[in-house]
């Protein structure tokens, strides 16, 4: 009896220890997943007073601006400077904050949470416009994370109260070439609609060094409404 109970247990414990064997085996680690991970981090390392400038380029088709309007082709400079942690309005908790201008237009706030590995989204304002209020996530929404590989989709999401959606995908890891110099980049796309408006924001961020070109496309139907281009001439990062 005793000798066949403790065969049994022996049978058991070699059956357990084989099927986590396999199991293990069934889910083996990436190397190539966690260079890339480890390449990519970390994600931004900024401080308050980092900047990033930009050439600007506004394309809008003739006919747009008013029934009869010339096509309008301007270069400006945008900028975008990181505040540190900021509370986008009352209630609300510290995140971290960037200031976006470009000549003639209002001021942007963009609202986001920076950590090693990742960046997520959680709004925006226009702090200089008296009684507007902040577009803000409730839930963070993750826009680029250490190891992203072309394929792979973020979740969607709705802002203005539900009324406008989006989604992002990324589409490629590549090198872009801007005139601040050649970097390696994630590129994102985020699509949505706003109303009658289809939206087309695509994004090469850097590992390292953040956004070095965007591209914002709106469209009527087929209709282009406008085109925005924006590649980094300058940064305060690695200097």
């Amino acid at each position: 009896m005793n000798t066949r109970f403790y065969a049994t247990l022996l049978c058991l414990f070699a059956l357990a220890s084989c099927g986590k064997e396999k199991s293990a085996a069934e889910k083996p680690s990436n190397p190539i997943v966690e260079d890339l991970v480890k390449k990519d981090t970390p994600m931004l390392p900024i401080k308050k007073g980092d900047y990033w400038k930009y050439v600007l380029n506004v394309e809008i088709p003739p006919g747009i601006t008013s029934e009869g309007s010339a096509a309008v082709n301007i270069e400006v400079e945008k900028k975008r400077v990181y505040l540190g942690k900021v509370s986008p309005g009352e209630g609300l908790p510290d995140v971290d904050a960037f200031d976006v201008t470009v000549p003639g237009e209002e001021l942007e706030r963009e609202f986001v949470e920076i950590y090693d590995d990742r960046v997520l989204m959680r709004g925006s304002s226009k702090p200089n416009v008296s009684g507007s209020k902040p577009m803000w996530l409730d839930t963070a929404i993750p826009y680029v994370t250490a190891g992203m590989r072309p394929g792979m989709a973020v979740q969607s999401f709705s802002i203005h109260e539900g009324q406008s959606q989006r989604g992002i995908k990324v589409v490629a890891r590549e090198s872009v070439d801007v005139p601040a110099g050649s970097y390696p980049c994630i590129r994102l796309l985020m699509t949505g609609k706003d109303g009658e408006f289809q939206i087309r924001r695509t994004t090469w961020f850097s590992p390292g060094v953040g956004i070095v070109k965007e591209e914002k496309i709106q469209y009527a139907g087929e209709k282009l409404i406008f085109r925005e281009t924006a590649s980094l001439i300058d940064t305060s990062l690695g200097k």
